[in-house]
């Protein structure tokens, strides 16, 4: 299961650093600028994005250092996973929780400055995955704000559906 879960990190990990070569290509002055009023500039999207998965890594920490009673995965896991990655890849729109949209977001960065916060969660959350214990791999530890309890392999499908939605976004925004 653990062997899985870095295998889905590592092609997480290969999809960003090509997007970050691609966005190499691009000006500071065009990664920082909004394609429309009260929208997001592609770093603002990638801020999103970092800021996601740092504070779900977080909660997981947090929720895990005080030994929980945690719930086994069941059908209703799986269902919740599958929803998440449905509404995630869909056309449809959601608004992103405060803590990680709006006034969190920076006005402008400088795109090497996001690719060493990025890389640098990224092995924090690698360190997680790898101290994580086996017996809770198949239990609910990850708590989405939308699709409610998930398992760490939920979390990760998530980051998959969530990078790739956004990768769109920011990929229309350079048109």
């Amino acid at each position: 299961m653990k062997t899985a879960l870095n295998q889905q990190l590592q092609t997480l990990n290969d999809s960003l650093d090509a997007l970050f070569a691609d966005l190499a290509q691009h000006s500071s002055a065009v990664l920082n600028s909004p394609p429309a009023p009260d929208s997001w500039s592609p770093m603002q999207v990638l801020h999103h994005l970092l800021l996601s998965e740092k504070y779900s890594r977080l909660y997981c920490e947090k929720k895990l250092s005080h030994q929980p009673e945690l719930t086994q995965a069941g059908v209703g896991t799986w269902f919740r996973t599958k929803l998440v990655r449905w509404y995630l890849l869909s056309p449809l729109k959601f608004k992103a929780p405060p803590g990680i949209s709006g006034e969190a977001l920076p006005a402008s960065d400088e795109l090497p400055n996001v690719i060493a916060q990025y890389h640098a969660e990224r092995e924090n959350f690698q360190a997680f995955l790898n101290e994580l214990p086996d017996e809770y791999l198949d239990k609910e530890v990850y708590k989405h704000p939308f699709g409610g309890r998930l398992t760490i392999g939920g979390m990760m499908t998530f980051f998959t559906a969530h990078f790739e939605n956004h990768r769109r976004q920011i990929y229309r925004a350079l048109r």
